[in-house]
């Protein structure tokens, strides 16, 4: 018998002095080290608007040693305080290029915004061919006719704010990090929440004196030190956001890199809520790209849904390497009993229109993950899938293994059950050692983290664990409790009880 691997996990420790933790983001970095990324939801387990920061867990091997660094963190709030003004981070997703260089994109949201109250409009200005980040004076941050200012080019660490009606600039400048100046001195305010600490005005709180728009923002960070540091944000959302769209936002978990037309090629998956139907839950999901390590980046076709689908949003990317058939392959949440994709053949540009995989059932409307491996049984291609099983509630974590046919269909050959009871969001990765590792919400706002391998005839083992009898609880009991769990946080919260 083979002695216990011992293996810690990442987010479970009061990090930050957080209880409660979302959206996991995962992935093997070039060196052999792994990444943990996560929602840091202090007191709450809201989405935004609130208080909301992103931090990365990082292992030299992926089972033992977690070393944390906050990467994403507005402080016009105190840490620990929930509150709907706050600005806020949410959502990551993780990839590394060949450089070595990790790039992390999440969704920024400005005081009191979020999914439902994003307003349309990218917050971007056209100004001889060039966009430019628009600002207002003032609590009209919801009124685009009254941003009358706007942000210049960057000249060393700073960037001078312009009238917009004349281009004369005023006595304002922002900072790399988005933070004020007048006269070049940096402008002070409150932090609420706490008592005699002073914080310096960003565009993105309530009571800076400039503010951005209120709608949400895909904020791009990179680290070429292995996660140590991270460079200034870049906002990307006036490159790829349409003007009649109001929320775009990440696809959270891992991107991929792949080579298309001889240079390397970025991808992450991005959505929105500005569907056929007009209604908020009529969401697409798309891709954007780049071609030039991150500097610039484009946007996808919107990707048709077949009938029954009726929205994509958060999703997930796998390379497809079948003996005759080689693709981008998009797996996708949706309203239907199954995981839906979608197949592109020219490095993410363009999709077909998503369909069901009616080999592949999943628990309706949450995120799903699946990736690529280095593995092969059969000479085939494996795929790997996590998701909840049950089709009532997110519930019941299954992986599943799946092998890719000389064609690009996947046959899944192996289920394994993983947890019985609440199972949402998940991301998987791949480990220097071989073995795998799938990181999940296993209840409201918590996070687990289980190792794992396949076996050569696709059995998957935990790694020092059992791969049960499963028995799901069906009653109608055990449903309303899964899904009420993270409605229960929301309650408490709005009473002040946390």
């Amino acid at each position: 018998m083979s002695s216990k691997i011992i293996y810690d996990q990442p987010f479970d420790h009061k990090e930050y002095g957080s209880e409660r933790n979302r959206i996991p983001a995962l992935y093997t970095l070039n060196d052999g080290s792994v990444m943990a990324g996560a929602d840091i939801r202090y007191g709450h387990g809201s989405d935004s608007p609130n208080n909301i920061d992103i931090a990365v867990a990082i292992s030299k091997d992926g089972y033992t040693d977690w070393n944390y660094i906050m990467v994403n963190h507005f402080d016009d709030y105190a840490d620990l305080v929930t509150s709907t003004d706050s600005a806020s981070f949410i959502d990551s997703v993780l990839v590394q290029s060949s450089t070595r260089r990790i790039f992390m994109l999440a969704d920024a949201q400005p005081s009191q915004c979020g999914y439902l109250q994003a307003k349309t409009g990218t917050g971007y200005c056209e100004i001889n061919g060039k966009k430019h980040l628009l600002l207002t004076k003032g609590n009209n941050g919801d009124k685009l006719s009254t941003f009358n200012f706007y942000v210049g080019d960057y000249d060393g660490d700073f960037a001078p704010v312009f009238t917009r009606n004349d281009n004369k600039i005023t006595e304002y400048s922002l900072d790399r990090e988005f933070r004020i100046y007048k006269n070049g001195e940096p402008l002070y305010t409150e932090q609420k929440g706490s008592e005699n600490v002073k914080v310096q005005q960003n565009i993105f709180y309530s009571a800076a004196d400039l503010k951005c728009y209120k709608t949400t923002y895909l904020w791009l960070k990179y680290s070429d030190d292995n996660g140590k540091t991270w460079s200034h944000p870049q906002i990307i959302s006036g490159q790829v956001k349409k003007e009649k769209e109001s929320f775009l936002g990440v696809g959270p978990g891992r991107g991929v890199v792949i080579n298309h037309n001889g240079k390397e090629r970025i991808v992450f998956c991005v959505y929105d809520n500005n569907g056929l139907f007009k209604d908020p839950i009529f969401e697409n999901a798309s891709a954007i790209y780049s071609d030039d390590n991150g500097a610039t980046w484009h946007r996808s076709n919107k990707i048709e849904v077949k009938k029954g689908i009726r929205k994509t949003s958060e999703a997930q990317l796998v390379k497809i390497e079948g003996e005759n058939y080689k693709a981008l392959r998009m797996y996708a949440r949706n309203l239907s009993n199954y995981i839906a994709y979608a197949d592109s053949t020219d490095g993410g540009e363009t999709w077909t229109t998503f369909r069901a995989d009616k080999s592949l059932e999943g628990t309706k409307n949450c995120m799903v993950s699946l990736m690529e491996t280095s593995r092969k049984i059969q000479d085939k291609q494996v795929i790997l899938c996590s998701a909840g099983g049950s089709l009532k509630a997110r519930a019941d974590g299954v992986l599943r293994v799946g092998l890719t046919e000389d064609d690009g269909q996947i046959n899944w050959i192996s289920t394994y059950h993983l947890t019985q009871g609440f199972y949402g969001y998940s991301c998987l990765t791949e480990l220097s050692d071989g073995n795998f590792a799938v990181f999940y919400e296993d209840e409201a706002a918590h996070l687990k983290y289980t190792i794992f391998n396949v076996s050569d005839d696709g059995a998957i083992n935990e790694v020092n664990g059992e791969n049960l009898d499963f028995k799901p609880d069906n009653s109608p009991k055990a449903i309303k409790s899964i899904k009420t769990k993270r409605a229960i946080a929301n309650i408490k919260f709005k009473l002040g009880l946390m």
